[in-house]
């Protein structure tokens, strides 16, 4: 519901804009109007527009300083985006039939404008498309990223229609960006007539271009993505602990004895923290290898709070007062056989003194080299996570990982200096990731033959072909194949949006 609330507001601002626009246009026109034309500025329903011919110069200057190599690039843009082109065809085929709710399948993902990103799972091999919508797949909080990502996205893929034009020769009339409500969208204006009596190829070095420059876009970001560790280890550590960035009011975590913000993690349990995914290894392990401790037996003799043993509901052995929070009943891991060592198969221990004097972890007594293996009686849902912080006592939480997962932050960018944040490389890092995945999803719906993406204009140049025109002659057959063509691809893009759409809007309305 906050993304409805957002919208709302954006709605707001446009219909306030809107008004001034026809004011001042009404009370103030020929200072109003020479204030658009020179900004570029142009007010509309739901969209804001900007228009320039300043950049005309420098696309100029730079696809004129290097053309050999810009040529070369260009070509192997329109081998990669034919290639891409019945890939992409066939993948929206397959997810307008099979895009569901609750399906684990390989995917790619698209925004608005359209991103691009894989999950496989073993045991399915369907395709699917899914849209990244802000507040139902995509972390609302993060939607600044999303927005930059799009911009970033969009101009680079502008900016290749741009340099290939230049470079055969075609005239820009100005470059531009469009707000379309919330959504960024770039645009380059070319002199159409210049365009369509340029060769087959050569036009189609112009259309693949921004195909190829998301694509290069998505390397580049991607590789700068996996090596920002190694880029700011100068300022962090990035590969010895994982640092608390944020914790939720309701975490249940806080407290005096709790996490705090900005905490260390070097460990949970015996399991070593190296990083963000090692963090989330981690706590899953504390559920399928539940924690057992090697303690000695004075201790467990001083120590033995126990009543007389009772079974609960879910079959688990209590051998501790109800009123006795602060212990748990251990079971004996005793070995088949292991001499009598004369104690009791169950008993009552306090949590945290068992595990500030116990010798180590264990699974059975015989990987103790000290002492004897005691296991807590906890049920399936919880486990005990020893928490290991730097310079600071150990956390010890009795629960499930979700309750840490879900009100804990962590970043790997462990600063070495109090002049640098962890949110600085988290943030580069986000960005990265998100033009890494939107540069993949504009150079694969981009090239969908489908009306308003470039799909479209390389099926209509493809149909131009000398070889085509040869097998068929006739214009209005060739008229008639792209006619069709477009039209199935627009259809089944249309089916797909509106079901996905439709799942978005069944997820919001059920939060």
């Amino acid at each position: 519901m906050e993304l409805i609330v957002i919208l709302a507001i954006v709605v707001a601002i446009y219909v306030v804009l809107l008004f001034f626009d026809g004011f001042f246009k009404s009370c103030m026109h020929y200072p109003y109007d020479a204030f658009l034309r020179g900004t570029g500025l142009t007010v509309k329903f739901l969209r804001l527009q900007w228009h320039t011919t300043a950049l005309n110069r420098s696309i100029v200057k730079w696809s004129t300083k290097y053309p050999k190599i810009l040529e070369c690039s260009f070509n192997i843009g329109v081998y990669c985006s034919l290639v891409l082109m019945p890939f992409a065809v066939v993948m929206i085929v397959i997810s307008s039939f099979h895009t569901n709710a609750h399906r684990h399948s390989a995917r790619v993902t698209a925004p608005a404008a359209g991103s691009a990103g894989a999950d496989a799972h073993h045991d399915r091999r369907t395709v699917e498309i899914d849209l990244l919508v802000p507040g139902v797949n995509l972390p609302l909080n993060e939607i600044g990223y999303y927005i930059a990502a799009l911009a970033i996205n969009s101009v680079v893929h502008e900016l290749g229609h741009g340099l290939a034009a230049v470079l055969e020769d075609v005239q820009i009339k100005g470059f531009g960006i469009h707000v379309l409500l919330i959504i960024p969208m770039a645009y380059t204006q070319l002199d159409s007539d210049q365009l369509n009596t340029l060769k087959v190829w050569k036009k189609l070095r112009v259309m693949c271009a921004g195909i190829w420059h998301n694509l290069i876009l998505g390397l580049i970001a991607y590789l700068l993505f996996i090596a920002t560790p190694a880029l700011f280890s100068a300022i962090y550590r990035t590969n010895d602990a994982v640092i608390v960035t944020s914790m939720k009011d309701n975490s249940p975590l806080g407290g005096t004895r709790g996490l705090e913000h900005g905490d260390i993690i070097k460990s949970i349990n015996s399991c070593e923290i190296h990083h963000e995914d090692s963090w989330f290894g981690c706590l899953l392990k504390t559920i399928h290898f539940p924690p057992a401790y090697c303690v000695s037996t004075d201790f467990v003799h001083l120590n033995d709070e126990s009543v007389p043993m009772s079974h609960k509901n879910d079959g688990l052995i209590e051998c501790c007062d109800s009123d006795n929070t602060a212990s748990s009943c251990f079971e004996y891991m005793v070995d088949a056989n292991e001499d009598d060592v004369a104690l009791p198969q169950h008993m009552c221990l306090n949590i945290r003194k068992t595990i500030e004097n116990s010798f180590g972890y264990c699974q059975n007594n015989g990987q103790c080299s000290e002492g004897h293996c005691f296991k807590p009686s906890i049920n399936n849902y919880t486990t005990i996570m020893q928490i290991r912080r730097e310079s600071k006592p150990d956390v010890i939480y009795i629960g499930h990982p979700a309750d840490i997962t879900r009100t804990v932050t962590v970043s790997r960018f462990v600063p070495k200096t109090r002049l640098f944040a962890p949110r600085f490389a988290d943030s580069i890092q986000l960005l990265l990731k998100y033009v890494t995945v939107f540069a993949l999803g504009l150079a694969f719906i981009n090239v969908m033959p489908c009306y308003g993406f470039d799909g479209q204009h390389i099926v209509n140049t493809l149909l131009t072909d000398g070889t085509i025109q040869q097998r068929i002659p006739q214009k209005s057959k060739r008229d008639m194949i792209s006619l069709v063509v477009n039209v199935i691809g627009t259809l089944f893009v249309f089916i797909l949006l509106i079901k996905v759409f439709w799942l978005s809007l069944h997820r919001v309305m059920s939060v």
